[in-house]
């Protein structure tokens, strides 16, 4: 794909060679500093990865030899799952559309002319300009939810999740999600962007009944970790992999890098930390002997004592017994994810959930409007999770 800016320079997006990273890394660092944490650009192993590996497209946009964009696009064959992400634009070339372009020859590519995958999304910074919000929308992009004060790369920043489907994601999505009733408002926000939605099942008995059984003894300790005793990122995917009966195990494009377990050896948790932001994700459970609610409890207490600014955990929209259990750990409701996950041969929905460690703010945000009451939502049952904890004290 080839364009020409308003002064005559032609801009070539093509697929990135081994000999482009330093220039990306340059181009990501001039962007966003030392703090940009993502492991697909900063770790060089996992680079290496993504540029020669099955699965990942790199597209860079080049301009009279220099590397003036960069997107990636990951793909999850299992859950023919598509991710659009680390999307950059040189300074002085930003205004021209030139992620508009790379995103939309990814997009005709892997979702519309090809079978790749069922449905793609993408993580946007809130702060970039109303027209890219405009832009992904007339390519097919539609808001789902936020990440509420997700990375500090200069300052905590709220992100928007946003997909794009093909109609077949729609033909074989599991139909009548199973949801607690904090959760159903932003199921019926996500209704709106799609009317032919059908109405939830609503279980009005699974918090209380979780929040019988909790009992807060479990203490959790790394087992392994990526670096220490010679373990790698590998083996502990493997491990994670091989885990059957997993709760909150679905989290599609994340490795761990740790797995925690209590004095007993009885529980796993596999978890992905990003010291160098704060970036927490739980990728999977076995609570062992004990109930989800007092494990998720302890690995929050974990992440927070080494510095975690946020938490991130992925629940089925049809187990409400889980959204309980995640909701009284602290883990709210930030987006619907609709169709995300292949199960059983039907595509079924999932609910994004966060715990945040550090006070929300949201001064400087350019919200689109499809997105805004999705924050409006997560602010709601925040305060309303505060204000049951007090009137439990």
């Amino acid at each position: 794909m080839e364009w020409s800016t308003e002064d005559g320079r032609k801009v070539l997006v093509r697929k990135a060679k081994l000999s482009d990273l330093e220039p990306l890394r340059a181009l990501y660092k001039a962007t966003y500093g030392d703090r940009y944490a993502l492991p697909e650009v900063v770790d060089d192993e996992r680079s290496r990865e993504v540029i020669r590996g099955h699965g990942w497209v790199w597209l860079v946009a080049e301009c009279e030899k220099s590397v003036v964009g960069s997107l990636i696009f990951g793909w999850d064959p299992e859950h023919r799952l598509g991710k659009s992400f680390a999307g950059v634009v040189d300074a002085n070339f930003r205004g021209g559309k030139t992620m508009h372009r790379m995103l939309k020859e990814g997009l005709d590519r892997l979702l519309y002319n090809g079978d790749t995958f069922d449905l793609v999304y993408a993580v946007v910074r809130t702060f970039v300009t109303p027209a890219f919000h405009r832009d992904l929308l007339k390519i097919g992009f539609t808001d789902v939810g936020v990440f509420p004060n997700v990375r500090k790369v200069r300052r905590y920043e709220t992100h928007g999740l946003k997909i794009c489907v093909s109609p077949r994601m729609f033909d074989n999505r599991r139909k009548t999600p199973k949801l607690i009733p904090q959760v159903s408002n932003i199921y019926q926000i996500c209704s709106r962007r799609y009317p032919n939605l059908e109405a939830p099942e609503l279980d009005y008995t699974a918090v209380e009944k979780a929040r019988e059984k909790i009992d807060l003894r479990v203490e959790l300790a790394p087992v392994a970790a990526v670096g220490v005793e010679g373990v790698t990122r590998g083996r502990i995917q493997m491990l994670r992999r091989s885990s059957r009966g997993l709760q909150f195990g679905f989290f599609p494009f994340h490795e761990p890098n740790q797995i925690l377990s209590d004095p007993t050896g009885q529980v796993r948790v596999f978890l992905s930390h990003q010291e160098t932001d704060g970036h927490s994700s739980i990728l999977g459970v076995d609570p062992g002997p004990y109930e989800p609610v007092s494990v998720l409890l302890s690995v929050a207490e974990y992440c927070e004592d080494r510095g975690a600014v946020y938490l991130e955990l992925l629940v089925s929209a049809y187990q409400p017994e889980l959204q309980a259990a995640a909701y009284l750990a602290g883990f709210l409701p930030c987006a619907y994810f609709l169709g995300a996950e292949m199960r059983e041969h039907r595509r079924c929905d999932v609910i994004v959930t966060s715990r945040t460690f550090v006070p929300l703010h949201f001064s400087g945000l350019r919200l689109t409007e499809s997105a805004k009451p999705y924050l409006l939502e997560f602010f709601k049952v925040y305060t309303e999770r505060l204000w049951e904890d007090l009137l439990d004290a």
